[in-house]
């Protein structure tokens, strides 16, 4: 099944190859842009494009060569405007994650505080919604900072075994999209991990069947909570987990944040088990979450399959090797940065969003080097040490 999935997937990225010629990217605005609060990364793998999500502005950004920006989606103003616009006539609010579909080309958006999944066709440039129905609680009456009990009550749960458009999602902070048409959603305030089908015929992951169109839920029981490590992951307890990411065998990496760990599921048989902890993972989830306490925020995959993640209370970036080595790219003095999003490019680039200096920064060799963005003033870097820790891993 493993070199089934492989094959797959390399046939796919064929056909999005062949097809570049004739899809037409979104229409972007001319001239550059600034960034206010960078959240999420993807990377089109064939063109070796960036993007970026914008949480600041309500806006999608795509990377142009030599580091500028152009914007792709949004009107600058947070909001929701409906469906079946223009990217750039579109309102999102408080973007966190996207994913850039290697199959199709779309560019599927975390529309968080919409409590919607979002996706930018690369034929039309037009936003429509493929995940959630939205908030039954008025835009007005959500508090903006998504990091609040009012925000995670505003959101519900419901729409197992039905549409997924018509589901209810949670605070969706998470978004991954596989080679094979799974569209894989962090929905983040229901303690879950869904997937939505977006073929044509039933199929079953990580041992759910889930029909075509249809979302279920593939991990988390919806009880905040750590529990389910060796068994089946719908029957696991999360705590809000985010960042999602897919390996080449299909297995979904999951940043299950308020645990403070990075989980992983076997895309066969469906069972959940731990791949690394966080600087602080004896701290409980129910209080991790009152606190808005997190470590272990951002995950990426490389081409060679080794995983890539940040833990922001330690002050790091790591490389997890196949072999089970943990080794320390990159820390820098306490409070001198806060690593976060992590998106791995074609060649084996590292981009890592630095939430404290406001921009994305490329590792290279036990260094940084910006890459976009970044605090006014001339001074974007600062010093780390290399080392190699083999603590985290469980």
């Amino acid at each position: 099944m493993v070199r089934r999935f492989l094959l797959t997937t390399l046939l796919v990225v064929a056909a999005w190859t062949t097809n570049l010629g004739v899809s037409q990217e979104p229409v972007a605005s001319p001239g550059r842009a600034t960034v206010k609060r960078i959240a999420g990364l993807a990377t089109d793998l064939h063109r070796n494009v960036l993007y970026v999500a914008d949480q600041g502005s309500n806006s999608i950004f795509r990377v142009e060569n030599g580091g500028g920006l152009k914007l792709l989606a949004g009107t600058g103003s947070n909001g929701f405007n409906g469906d079946g616009k223009n990217a750039l006539e579109t309102q999102f609010n408080h973007p966190l994650a996207i994913s850039f579909d290697q199959r199709t080309g779309e560019l599927f958006v975390a529309d968080t505080r919409n409590y919607r999944i979002r996706s930018i066709s690369p034929t039309d440039s037009k936003v429509r919604t493929v995940g959630g129905i939205g908030s039954s609680t008025p835009i007005h009456q959500i508090p903006y900072d998504s990091h609040t009990p009012a925000a995670l009550a505003a959101g519900k749960f419901s729409g197992d075994g039905g549409s997924a458009i018509q589901a209810e999602l949670n605070l969706p902070s998470g978004v991954c999209a596989d080679p094979v048409g799974i569209l894989f959603i962090a929905d983040s305030g229901n303690h879950r991990v869904r997937a939505v089908n977006r073929g044509t015929s039933p199929v079953i992951v990580m041992g759910v069947e889930i029909g075509p169109g249809e979302i279920q839920t593939i991990a988390g029981n919806g009880i905040l909570g750590f529990s389910g490590d060796g068994g089946k992951a719908s029957l696991a307890q999360l705590a809000f987990p985010t960042e999602l990411k897919v390996d080449a065998s299909g297995n979904l990496l999951i940043v299950d944040s308020f645990n403070q760990r990075i989980r992983k599921i076997d895309r066969q048989s469906g069972l959940i088990h731990t791949l690394v902890k966080g600087a602080i993972s004896e701290v409980p989830p129910d209080r991790a979450l009152l606190q808005w306490a997190t470590s272990a925020v951002g995950v990426g995959v490389t081409m060679t399959q080794d995983v890539i993640y940040t833990d922001r209370v330690d002050d790091s970036i790591h490389r997890l090797s196949r072999s089970g080595e943990d080794q320390v790219l990159y820390r820098t003095q306490p409070h001198a940065a806060e690593f976060a999003s992590v998106e791995v490019g074609p060649d084996g680039q590292i981009y890592v969003v630095d939430v404290h200096w406001n921009r994305v920064v490329l590792v290279t060799g036990g260094t940084l080097e910006s890459y976009i963005g970044g605090a006014p003033g001339p001074v974007l870097s600062f010093p780390g040490t290399k080392s190699v820790s083999g603590r985290r891993r469980e």
